[in-house]
């Protein structure tokens, strides 16, 4: 009668189902959650809290517009040189940890490069309401402002959880880490929360947890996206990475398996303008020139944390192929995948081809 019962009890059970979930508004992109799920309530419950999340991180991240409810990076950026703010504990830890891993990591991603990327940014918004195409600042004005950049200008009292900038023409940005940061603080509360199974997107941020519950059926580039959840990496089409019209694979480049791991792409075909010559200028400025970096279309970390893979998209979108390299290859449990200007396609020494990352043009390899 028990060992009766005890079947009965687990004939009663739902067998998980494959939801998904696209909302936009937090960071001004493109949010996609799955998972799998006995039920829509604990579905919707999840997405529930992931978008107030997000719209909470969003608004203390931000250092454009203020809040009446909440102090964040334009209240600190506001009282730079007048006075402390205190704030909440996630921007103390995110301002925190940016510091450091630009002193012990890299320092081409600078919180305090602010008044360089607003002069960029302030461009940008200018040529779009201009079709798309602007002027181009001056070395001097970028010059000028680059002296006011220096990050140990940021000082942060932990205890009484204040953030004060001692240079009143410094400004924060932490748009470079922002979104990652958010994206893994999210993967944690979600794993806590019991969910053993998910992908979330956020606008080239990726974080992963567990594997498919129900075997995918169909045809795959590797085997293992049928029973493990796998994430493209994005294809810029055009330039020299253009594809044929109708091209079935043009959205990808790539295909990673993730079980656990996140992928962050840092790219220059999205947010970006063009000069009257037809010169693109993008959003990711390199400390050293003050320009937009051309090294690559897209650099792509994998990494167990977002964070941390935000971060170093960046800063290695902002190196030669040899400096990121090296810095990648001396980070444990870091890969990366890069686009090249000219439509080829490099691996970390980690990473290889048809071994759970999959190029689909095998002719792009070098």
């Amino acid at each position: 009668m028990i060992v009766l019962s005890f079947l009965l009890l687990m004939g009663c059970q739902k067998k998980p189902q494959l939801y998904s979930k696209v909302f936009t508004g937090p960071f001004d992109t493109i949010t996609q959650y799955m998972s799998y799920a006995t039920n829509k309530d604990d579905f919707d419950s999840q997405c529930q809290m992931i978008k107030e999340k997000l719209e909470y991180y969003d608004r203390l991240f931000d250092k454009y517009s203020s809040y009446d409810d909440i102090n964040n990076v334009k209240t600190i950026n506001d009282n730079a040189g007048i006075k402390a703010v205190k704030v909440d504990q996630a921007l103390i830890d995110l301002l925190t940890i940016s510091i450091e891993r630009y002193k012990t990591i890299s320092n081409k991603v600078n919180i305090a490069f602010g008044s360089v990327i607003d002069i960029w940014h302030d461009y940008r918004e200018r040529a779009e309401s201009h079709n798309g195409v602007g002027d181009v600042p001056s070395k001097k004005e970028l010059e000028k402002a680059n002296l006011h950049t220096n990050i140990d200008s940021i000082k942060i009292d932990k205890k009484a959880k204040t953030v004060y900038i001692s240079d009143k023409l410094v400004s924060i940005d932490v748009g470079a880490t922002a979104k990652g940061y958010a994206i893994e603080l999210i993967k944690q509360d979600l794993i806590k929360s019991g969910v053993d199974n998910f992908l979330l997107s956020g606008g080239g941020n990726v974080a992963s947890h567990g594997k498919r519950k129900i075997t995918k059926e169909g045809d795959f580039y590797l085997k293992e996206c049928q029973d493990e959840f796998c994430v493209g990496i994005e294809s810029p089409k055009n330039g020299n990475f253009s594809h044929k019209e109708g091209d079935a694979d043009s959205e990808n480049e790539a295909v990673l398996v993730v079980q656990g791991e996140s992928i962050v792409t840092s790219g220059d075909y999205q947010r970006f303008y063009e000069d009257i010559h037809g010169v693109r200028y993008h959003h990711l400025i390199d400390p050293a020139t003050l320009f937009p970096a051309v090294h690559f279309r897209s650099v792509s970390i994998i990494t167990d944390d977002s964070g941390l893979a935000d971060f170093l998209s960046s800063a290695v979108f902002l190196m030669s192929y040899e400096d990121g390299l090296k810095l990648v290859n001396s980070l444990d449990g870091v890969e990366a995948i890069w686009l090249l200007e000219d439509g080829k396609i490099r691996m970390s020494n980690g990473l290889k081809d048809n071994d759970r990352v999959y190029v689909i043009d095998k002719s792009r390899l070098k």
